[in-house]
C-alpha cells in the first residue's frame, strides 16, 4: 500500500471545541454553497440555534476524479471540501441530538453521526490542525456569518468557539511537534519491522 504524500511532521497536538450546549456540526464533502443552504435550512426549521458561523476544515480541491472499487469497476468521486457549522445559541444536548438524528436520517451527515453524538453524549469539531497518515489538515477557515433572522436571541457561544479556537491556533504555531522524534520511517505502513 502506498500513499500520494507523506507529512512532513509527525506527531503534533490536535485540539477540538467540545460542548454540550450550543450546535456545532461536521459536514463532509459538501462545499460551501451546500453548506450555506444547509445552515439555512436548520435556523429556519430550528430558529432556537442562533446565528451560524461557517468555516472550511479541509483544502480539498473541488474536482471529480474516477477511482476503482476492489472490484475493478469504475466509481466516479466528486471530492470538495469539509465545512463545519457553529451555531450560537444555548439549547442543549437533547435538541442538539435530535437535529443530528433528522439530519442524519436526510443524508445531510453521515449515517452514524446521530450514534457516535449520542454515544460520546457531546459534540467536537477540530479546531487545530491535524497531521493524518497521507496529509494534513489545516486550520479551519472562517468563511461566512449568517445572521438568523428567525430569531432574536444572541447567547453568544460563536464568540466562545472563536476565542477556543485562537487558543487553538496559538498552541498549534508553539508546540507544532509534539513528539520530538526524528522521522526514522519506522511507523511507515511500507517499514517492515
Amino acid at each position: 500500500m502506498t500513499f500520494s504524500k507523506k507529512p512532513t511532521d509527525r506527531g503534533g497536538l490536535i485540539l477540538g471545541y467540545t460542548t454540550r450546549r450550543h450546535l456545532i456540526l461536521d459536514l463532509d464533502n459538501t462545499g460551501l454553497e451546500y453548506a450555506e443552504r444547509m445552515a439555512y435550512m436548520i435556523m429556519r426549521e430550528w430558529p432556537g440555534v442562533g446565528d451560524c458561523l461557517i468555516l472550511q476544515s479541509s483544502d480539498y480541491q473541488d474536482e471529480v476524479r474516477l477511482a476503482y472499487n476492489k472490484w475493478g469497476r469504475p466509481l466516479v468521486i466528486h471530492d470538495r471540501p469539509n465545512y463545519h457549522l457553529v451555531f450560537d445559541n444555548i439549547i442543549g444536548y437533547n435538541t442538539a441530538a435530535h437535529i443530528c438524528r433528522v439530519l442524519a436520517g436526510l443524508g445531510v451527515l453521515e449515517e452514524d453521526y446521530d450514534k457516535i453524538r449520542e454515544f460520546r453524549g457531546d459534540m467536537t469539531l477540530r479546531v487545530s490542525r491535524a497531521v493524518m497518515m497521507d496529509h494534513v489538515k489545516p486550520l479551519p477557515v472562517e468563511c461566512l456569518f449568517l445572521h438568523n433572522r428567525h430569531t432574536e436571541r444572541s447567547h453568544g457561544y460563536i464568540g466562545y468557539y472563536q476565542k477556543f479556537k485562537k487558543i487553538g491556533e496559538l498552541l498549534g504555531d508553539r508546540l507544532g511537534h509534539s513528539e520530538g522524534v526524528p522521522d526514522d520511517g519506522s511507523d511507515s505502513p511500507d517499514h517492515d519491522a
